[in-house]
Formats: structure tokens, sequence, C-alpha cells
């Protein structure tokens, strides 16, 4: 009976140190797991605190043009620091570390982000973008590359698309399917975000990149524009451009021509012209040294065209007013009502106009629009022989070549078999062709290689205020 006692008793406190071990496992176990859930917790928090500090900074940049906030900006429960780097004249690094503070746990994470100031405008990614109306009318219409409207985009008697279709509004066949492969719906994106264009109604900015860039134009060594063209005592401020396989108009960086300027021929270099009134694209306008092909050849990616054509010509053009085709002086007879202009007023002066650039449309375009603001014989660099516009333009035109933008209206005559190798991108447009007309989009100026130093070609383009987030990544 004893023996019996004294085993129940060992048994006994071999149970208890059970129940012991047990509960002090528990114990152990639900304080670990309280420290986790609260780690877990506070790094979430951390997270959250350091991406304020990169959206703070953007709001920096946003509002004052630069990061003026203090670092270490306490929150209450934590606090974070914004480290920034410029790596371009335009692009920042933004380091963001925020450090939770608690009696048991200090949490800290990190953010890296790449922010693009006042960033080349998202129109360019584009063949063909119209701000107002967008309007491909006929079978013999072939666009190679995205198209896009602001506002609503018709297509009548089914032309060709090899690309995405985006609008602002309807995307109307009017029956007769696109075709390609913006024929298909899923290729077919309506009532799409309204993308803004930049805003040239002051070119002090393009100025003042003329000069840090020291952008010149040049023909058979001749410089005819020095960064701007009508700051100079005897400049007009308008000039004639022509260039030939020989002597080719040569752009290099941001060059500015105060008024109107009037171009024509072989043009090579990299750069963007911008003007403060009309471009008018008289004839043929081509590079000396374009890419191979217009677009990708087949089994060729979109990189390896890129890789192969980056040290090919590449030129942009910016009108404050409007881009010009053909010899608007002739009589073609192909107007309405008896009319003799070269393009007829359904098509053109009945387009709305937004002189202020502020939005509210409030006059149609007129013949003041079109015409040079002066006489063809008070332009610089003006060719022997030449006493009207008429002598430099052509209503045949089938090759342009460049990057066109314009704050208005792209309008004009042009001949047969018409190729636009590049982008056309405007508020309106107006291009009467006879037959045959394609639209190459130039794939190196597309934003996705704007973060490729490998592949990125800064022609100094055109500019929407704001800030562009070109990436954004957990530093662990």
């Amino acid at each position: 009976m004893k023996k019996n006692k004294g085993f129940t008793t060992v048994y006994m406190l071999g149970f208890l140190l059970l129940i012991f071990m047990i509960g002090s496992t528990l114990v152990f176990l639900s304080h670990s797991n309280s420290k986790n859930t609260l780690r877990s917790q506070k790094s979430v928090e951390a997270l959250y605190i350091a991406d304020g500090g990169i959206e703070k900074a953007i709001w920096e940049f946003t509002n004052n043009d630069a990061y003026i906030g203090e670092n270490n900006t306490p929150l209450g429960v934590g606090s974070f620091s914004v480290a920034v780097t410029q790596l371009t004249s335009s692009r920042y690094q933004l380091f963001s570390t925020a450090l939770m503070n608690s009696t048991s746990i200090n949490v800290t994470k990190k953010i890296k982000a790449v922010i693009e100031k006042d960033p080349i405008s998202r129109v360019f990614d584009y063949c063909y973008f119209i701000n107002n109306w967008g309007w491909y009318w006929g079978h013999d219409i072939t666009a190679y590359g995205d198209v896009r409207s602001n506002g609503r985009f018709d297509f009548v008697d089914g032309p060709k698309v090899e690309g995405d279709i985006y609008a602002g509004a309807e995307i109307d066949d009017h029956g007769t399917p696109v075709r390609g492969l913006g024929g298909n719906p899923a290729h077919q994106h309506e009532f799409s975000e309204q993308l803004p264009m930049p805003n040239l109604q002051s070119l002090d900015y393009y100025e003042s990149k003329a000069f840090t860039s020291s952008g010149t134009v040049t023909i058979n060594g001749a410089t005819v524009i020095d960064k701007v063209y009508g700051d100079d005592a005897g400049e007009s401020g308008n000039i004639v451009l022509v260039g030939t396989s020989a002597h080719p108009i040569e752009i290099t960086g941001t060059v500015v021509v105060r008024g109107d300027v009037i171009l024509k021929g072989v043009v090579t270099g990299k750069g963007t012209l911008y003007t403060g009134r009309n471009i008018y694209v008289a004839d043929n306008l081509g590079y000396k040294n374009a890419p191979a092909t217009p677009r990708p050849a087949a089994g060729q990616t979109e990189d390896q065209w890129v890789d192969a054509n980056k040290n090919c010509d590449m030129v942009a053009y910016a009108a404050r007013g409007n881009i010009i085709l053909g010899d608007y002086t002739k009589d073609n007879h192909y107007g309405y009502n008896g009319s003799d202009q070269w393009y007829s007023d359904q098509y053109l002066f009945d387009m709305g106009a937004d002189p202020n650039e502020d939005g509210v449309i409030e006059r149609n375009y007129n013949w003041t629009d079109v015409e040079t603001q002066t006489p063809v014989t008070t332009f610089g660099n003006l060719p022997a022989g030449v006493n009207n516009y008429s002598d430099l333009a052509s209503n045949y035109t089938s090759k342009i070549e460049g990057l066109f933008y314009t704050n208005h209206a792209w309008a004009g005559r042009s001949g047969y078999d018409v190729q636009f190798n590049g982008s056309i991108i405007s508020k309106d447009e107006a291009i009467i062709y006879r037959s045959g007309l394609t639209f190459n989009y130039d794939e190196r100026a597309h934003s996705r290689y704007n973060s490729d130093p490998n592949r990125f070609i800064d022609l100094g383009l055109p500019r929407v205020r704001g800030v562009y987030l070109v990436s954004w990544q957990e530093v662990r």
C-alpha cells in the first residue's frame, strides 16, 4: 500500500511538471506569436510610411519644382527621411527610409523610386494622335502602330490599323470593320483616359534649353540657326530650310525659330526644331541616314529594330501654331461649292480653334492661320530665284519623315501613295490625300525607352507639366 502511494506521488509530480512545461511553452509561443504579429504590423506600417515619403517628394516636385521637405518628418508612430539624387536634367532618384519605434520592436523599411519631372508627353507613343476628332476615311489608309484620339475616332470604308485604337469617346467603323489588328474588339479601347497635350503657348523653356544644349542648324557647313533664330539683330524670325542629299539640313539639339519656318528636302541629325508660329512642309522631307526599314522587319522585334537604328537620323518638329503641308496657294479645284481653295472649307475651316489654349473653342480656322505671316521674300536663308511660296512648294508630296507636333492643326494636300514615317500629333487634322496614305510609327520615340539609357534618344521633345513615376521598388 505504501509503495503504491509513493508511485502515485511521483506520477502526480511528473504530470504537474509536464503541465508546467506545456504551459510555459504555450506562454512562450503566445508571446513569440504576439511579437511576430506586432513586427508584421509594424513592417506594413513602415512600408506605407516609406511610400508616404515618396508621395510627399512627388507632391513637392509637382508644386514647388524641387524637393524642399525636411527629413525625419515625425508621424507620431514613426518617421521617414528622403534622400534625393538628380540623375539627369529632369530625372531624380528618391530613396525613402521609414523607421517604426516601439518599446520592444524597431522596424525599418526602404523604398527606391525614380521620377521624371515635367516628363515627355505620352502622346509621342502613337503614329497618329489627335486631341479633338480622329478620323480615318478611306480604304487605302494604313497605320502601322497604335493610334489615339482624345475625342471620338471614326473609320470609314475599312482602313487598316496594325495596332491598338484608343479614343476618349466612341470608336465608330460606320458599318465597315477596320482591317488589321485594330479591327479586333480586344484592341479597341473606347472612353480611354485622355492624355494631356503639351502647352507651347510660351517657348521660354525651350529657348532656355536651346542655349544650354547649344542647338544648331547647319547647311553645307554654315550655321543658319544658332540656338534661337529671331533673337539677334538682322534676323527676321522667319526662315527657309532646304536640304539636299549632298548638303542636308543638319539639326543638332534643341533650336527655336520665333516665327515661321519652311522645310523641304533632306534632313540629318538628332534634335527638335520649335517654332513660335507655323511649320510649312513644302515638299518631300526625309532623312539622309534613315532606318533601313520604317518598321521592324519580319522576324525582328521592336527592341532589335530600335537597337539597330538608334544611331540613325531622328528629328522632331514642334509648332506653336499649325503645320501646313503642300502649296496652299495653288488652285487645284478640289474645293467644294466652286471654291478654289487647296483643301476644302469642310475639312479645315469648320474645325474649331482654341487660340487661347484654354480648352475653350472660340472660333474656326481661317486663311490667316494658313498663310505665312509675312511674304516669303522677307524670310531668312531664302534660296536664289524664289519670289513666292509656290516656288518652293508642291502638292505631290510622297514621303515625310520625323516626329511632328502642333498645338493646333496639321493640314494640307499631299500626292499619291504618301508615307509618314514617325508621328503626327495635333489638336486637329485635315490631311487631304489623293490615294494611298501610310503611317509608320517610329518606335525609337516610345516612352518605354525613357528609362533605358541604352535605347533612349533625348531629342528634347515637348513636355507636360507634372511628375511621372518611372520606377518603384522596395529595397530589402
